[in-house]
């Protein structure tokens, strides 16, 4: 009677075993899950830099505003004291969804121009490597309708203590 009980219950704890993977084939091991990470990505710093463009310039041009149904919302700033990394991030709004495509530029004081591409997810960053002078940094938003508009055209100087 016991034979009748534990042949069922060994093929079942098999079937598990086989179905669960744990066959010990090849010898690898599945990673155990980590918990999602608490800090925002950031997009590693570009190093692609363009040669000189005829017509770059570090004088800010006009801006456009989004239309008032697809608002959204980004922060620009130089890393900090003595740093000239530049800092884009994408701060989201009611338009985020209508947004296909986010480009960042920083044209350098001798003209060079250093690309970037920013995601339209909420928090995400693009670090892009400026100079120890003041450099230009637009904005670029396209949306899915295929409008383009620049949202943000300033200069960003570099900081120093005092």
């Amino acid at each position: 009677m016991n034979l009748k009980f534990l042949v069922p219950v060994v093929a079942v704890l098999l079937a598990l075993l086989l179905a669960a993977g744990c066959t010990g084939g090849g010898g690898q091991t599945t990673p155990a899950p980590t918990a999602a990470p608490t800090q925002v990505q950031t997009l590693a710093v570009s190093t692609t830099v363009l040669p000189t463009i005829a017509g770059s310039s570090t004088q800010p041009g006009p801006t456009q505003t989004l239309p008032a149904a697809t608002p959204v919302s980004f922060s620009v700033e130089k890393g900090g004291t003595y740093s000239t990394t530049i800092i884009t991030t994408f701060d989201g709004g009611k338009g985020m969804s209508g947004v296909s495509k986010v480009d960042v530029r920083v044209t350098r004081p001798d003209g060079t121009v250093v690309p970037g591409v920013l995601k339209p997810m909420k928090g995400e960053t693009v670090e892009l490597e400026g100079t120890n002078g003041t450099d230009r940094v637009e904005v670029i938003v396209t949306m899915n309708t295929g409008n383009v508009y620049t949202v943000i055209d300033q200069q960003m100087p570099y900081k120093t203590r005092g």
